[in-house]
């Protein structure tokens, strides 16, 4: 089996994945509502065939070989999409299944979850910054230093430094913050790719459209985590909106994964 081969297959493998577990997120949602601990209960395959579309992804990218762009641009890609993998192992995986040694019965170590959840979000902060230093870069031996990954460390800064003075209460806002203010700058950089004419035109409108769409990704995320009381309009939008982030993240990786691929215009 060629490598060309090889790469339609796993694609095919990615395409079946994201039908099947989009399919059942919407079944749990009929059978379970908008009740959380039913949700969970009932997503053990959707969390494992979404973190083996991650791992799919990650491995078609570290297949690019000769076929990069140039080694510089495989390297970034390929730590992009390892620490992406990270963000999803901790997301997907350990966020569901790390057992509390202290109760059997208790579906996850609850304790954890919220550390497991703002470590995937510091791991997709590294993935923002590797596609911005990726996305900017203007020739194959390019050294430079993106002026507009000044904003998100800025942001960064300002968000701890107010909740160090008590005036953003929650630990929780410095960091999504952060990785706002890095997703944005990245769709920025993404959208101006294929003007800049550095990457192919084909490669370049995978890197755009795979941005917008890791944006919608992340839009939906920060829709779900506005959650309420189980059965709530709030609660509802929250559910609905969680069915659609792998919707909108899978084609995302997908589009970024072959960006990497040199090919025939």
């Amino acid at each position: 089996m060629n490598k060309k081969t090889l790469i339609t297959s796993l694609i095919v493998l990615v395409g079946i994945l994201m039908v099947t577990f989009f399919v059942m997120d919407w079944v749990v949602f009929y059978k379970c509502g908008a009740v959380e601990k039913c949700l969970t209960e009932s997503s053990n395959y959707q969390n494992i065939a979404k973190f083996a579309v991650t791992t799919i992804m990650t491995i078609i990218v570290f297949f690019i070989g000769k076929n990069c762009i140039c080694k510089r641009d495989r390297t970034f890609l390929q730590i992009g999409f390892a620490m992406a993998l990270c963000a999803d192992f901790c997301l997907k995986i350990l966020h569901n299944y790390i057992k509390n040694p202290g109760n059997e019965n208790d579906p996850g170590f609850i304790d954890y979850k919220g550390d497991f959840t703002l470590l995937g979000i510091c791991f997709f902060m590294v993935v923002q910054a590797l596609f911005i230093y990726r996305h900017t870069r203007t020739s194959d031996k390019d050294n430079h230093s993106p002026w507009i990954l000044c904003i998100p460390f800025a942001v960064m800064f300002i968000a701890n430094a107010l909740h160090l003075f008590s005036i953003l209460t929650s630990p929780n806002i410095p960091i999504i913050a952060t990785y706002g203010t890095f997703l944005i700058c990245s769709l920025i950089v993404a959208c101006k790719v294929p003007k800049v004419g550095y990457f192919p035109a084909k490669n370049a409108r995978n890197i755009k459209y795979g941005m917008i769409l890791f944006f919608c990704c992340d839009a939906c995320v920060g829709l779900s985590l506005a959650t309420g009381d189980d059965h709530t309009i709030q609660e509802i939008v929250a559910t609905v909106a969680n069915n659609f982030v792998w919707y909108f993240y899978t084609p995302a990786l997908i589009l970024l994964g072959l960006s990497g691929y040199k090919r025939k215009e």
